[in-house]
């Protein structure tokens, strides 16, 4: 009789830990207009709908057919895009105009994101009572007011983010970030990370970021108060304490390396199979023709030819047809290309992860975003770099200081020579090759699968609420708490008052020792 209690009371248990956490209604809110970033973010929402919870995706772009899934419930906005061509131009500049450019272009992204609020689909969604929800995801692009969201729907939130983490993030999870040895990601990795002039540059670096945080956030905090009003939610700043996860496309063995809370996750290269899936019909015919090996070359969803200079493609064109390897393009408009030649296949759309996971792959001809080079060092290719904005000339300067490949400056000056030795030197050097796989074994080899991290602790932070207990006491900390300068003021307060009190007596025994001198010389 006391073993069925014990049994019966097993399955309740079981049962009950089952209820929390299968088939939880989740709301993922996917506000970014790259596809790179939708490519990670549905990685995970994909995996969430085959472990039966029910995930309804709001997003600007559409969904592949790939990601969709009986589960999972689309709904595409009409608003929210930002101008991808304002956010090239204001990052692709330098010096003080790049800066002004970078703040000008976050706070009209910030405002252009409030746009989605507006939405009619939004409204309906919000307005709806029946709509409940155990999590909310949040493909994080700066626009934090949209935690007014999980507070409307009283539930914690987990955010996505497709890179290093940012200072951003970075707070709002409560991490440490101590500029010592930290390096900020406005900057890129150094031989020498413990050098002078390398730590002098860190601190600037996280001055700058910490300023346009403080902007950022300033943008935020108006836009919040005007669509959650303060007379039905709560603060900006207490909305913010709802985010208890964040889940960002890195593996330390990327580095640099830095010390991680609980509830900062890695799922660098969640969205790639060691295996890779067969390529379509005619490209793999043209592939396993190659008796010296593919080149893959992209610039990306977001960098368009018209965003690079007069006849850079046709110079890339004349260097890559004069190759005995034969090469992948993917091009904007298979009608419009820089020439015709037999080695060249020219598409559209190219599978860019299972290409890059083909034997027959020798280089990948690449704009640098952060997407494509992880593919590349996952796979094990190695990389020639045409960086055109924003973070791609820091993640092509990382990949030349690892020996993963090599970049090429983007300007006037770029000539058909430059990029024929470039080319030449990545495909007939083997360091390149020998050094990515290297990597590549470093960066698969995990004591789980990514995706059932991923969704072991978004069911953990649905199991258990937001699981406060995991939550650094930094995220409800202000700057002079987490930084203890309330506590030095007090301290050197003390040892001045101990100072004056020590120069006070010290100047009293010597009065005294000097009364009784002088009194002593009176007397004799």
């Amino acid at each position: 009789m006391k073993q069925i209690s014990i049994t019966i009371s097993f399955v309740l248990a079981v049962c009950l830990s089952l209820s929390v956490t299968e088939g939880a209604n989740i709301l993922a809110l996917l506000p970014s207009p790259s596809s790179s970033h939708l490519i990670i973010e549905m990685a995970v929402i994909k995996e969430l709908a085959v472990r039966n919870h029910n995930v309804t995706v709001v997003s600007v772009l559409p969904l592949k057919p790939e990601w969709r899934h009986p589960s999972i419930t689309h709904i595409q906005l009409d608003h929210g895009y930002i101008d991808m061509n304002a956010a090239i131009n204001s990052t692709s500049k330098t010096g003080i105009a790049r800066v002004f450019g970078a703040v000008s272009m976050f706070k009209n992204f910030i405002l252009s994101l409030a746009d989605i609020l507006e939405d009619p689909k939004m409204l309906e969604l919000q307005n709806n009572r029946n709509n409940k929800y155990d999590l909310m995801l949040f493909g994080y692009i700066f626009g934090d007011f949209m935690y007014g969201l999980a507070e409307h729907f009283n539930c914690p939130v987990a955010l996505l983010w497709p890179n290093i983490p940012i200072t951003d993030i970075l707070e709002i999870i409560g991490n440490p970030f101590d500029i010592t040895y930290t390096v900020s990601s406005m900057i890129n990795l150094s031989a020498d990370t413990n050098g002078f002039l390398f730590r002098l540059k860190n601190i600037f670096a996280f001055i700058v970021d910490k300023t346009f945080k403080l902007m950022r956030d300033m943008t935020s905090k108006e836009v919040y108060e005007k669509y959650f009003p303060s007379d039905k939610y709560v603060s900006y700043e207490k909305a913010k304490e709802r985010v208890s996860l964040v889940l960002f496309s890195h593996h330390f063995s990327e580095k640099p390396v830095r010390p991680l809370v609980p509830g900062m996750i890695e799922i660098g290269g969640i969205h790639l199979d060691e295996e890779t899936k067969p390529l379509p019909k005619d490209i793999e015919e043209f592939v396993s023709a190659a008796e010296h090996g593919v080149i893959f070359f992209s610039l990306g969803t977001n960098v368009k030819a018209k965003h690079l200079q007069p006849q850079t493609l046709e110079k890339v064109f004349n260097v890559l047809s004069k190759l005995p390897q034969r090469v992948l393009w993917k091009c904007d408009d298979e009608s419009n290309v820089p020439g015709n030649s037999t080695n060249i296949l020219y598409r559209k759309w190219l599978p860019q992860a299972d290409i890059l996971g083909h034997p027959k792959t020798v280089l990948f001809f690449c704009h640098g975003g952060k997407g494509g080079i992880t593919e590349a060092k996952f796979y094990g290719v190695p990389m020639v770099g045409l960086p055109i904005f924003g973070d791609q000339p820091m993640n092509m300067e990382e990949v030349v200081m690892k020996g993963y490949g090599l970049s090429i400056e983007h300007d006037e000056s770029l000539s058909e020579e430059v990029i024929r030795k470039t080319v030449k030197e990545v495909l007939e050097n083997t360091s390149y090759r020998n050094n990515v796989r290297q990597f590549s074994n470093l960066y698969r080899d995990r004591p789980l699968k990514i995706k059932d991290n991923a969704v072991y602790w978004l069911e953990y932070v649905i199991r258990y609420k937001g699981a406060p207990h995991m939550q650094s006491p930094l995220k409800t900390m202000s700057f002079v708490e987490a930084n203890n300068l309330d506590a030095y003021a007090c301290i050197l307060l003390v040892f001045y008052i101990i100072a004056l009190l020590v120069k006070l007596i010290l100047k009293l025994i010597i009065n005294l020792v000097c009364r009784k001198c002088m009194g002593k010389s009176k007397r004799d």
